[in-house]
């Protein structure tokens, strides 16, 4: 089976989840290249609150929804342990408070959220149980 094939059959959550957290890595890899062209019109929008918090909101939920329901049909615990690793990479960020950082645990939560779906997209293609596309 090939890998577009295999993509293609992803439940379209999955998906979501997995644009999501692909977005906030390439938002954080992106915007400081940005920034430095066009600081007036992006500066306020791209790091503002609102937008880190939302995409960060939004990309966890999803992934602990997701992650959680397939960890309790397939009882496999690696997708939920790098959705841990993302989880306290955004509670080392506020905590230490630099901004001159903010990017690099910006790309490693993105990456992280993102190989966690990713593990569990190959768990549950192991799966030999029936599966229903939800």
């Amino acid at each position: 089976m090939s890998k577009y094939k295999r993509v293609q059959e992803m439940i379209p959550m999955e998906k979501l989840g997995l644009f999501l957290s692909f977005l906030c890595a390439v938002h954080c890899l992106t915007m400081p290249l940005v920034i430095f062209f066009a600081p007036y019109i992006l500066g306020s929008l791209a790091f503002s609150p609102w937008v880190e918090w939302s995409l960060v909101l939004s990309s966890f939920g999803l992934a602990a929804y997701i992650l959680i329901l397939d960890y309790q049909k397939h009882q496999r615990l690696k997708p939920l342990y790098f959705l841990g690793i993302a989880l306290g990479l955004k509670v080392l960020e506020v905590l230490l408070g630099s901004q001159n950082y903010n990017w690099i645990f910006g790309v490693l939560l993105g990456c992280s959220v993102a190989y966690a779906y990713w593990v569990n997209y190959k768990h549950k293609s192991a799966c030999t149980c029936k599966m229903k596309a939800s």
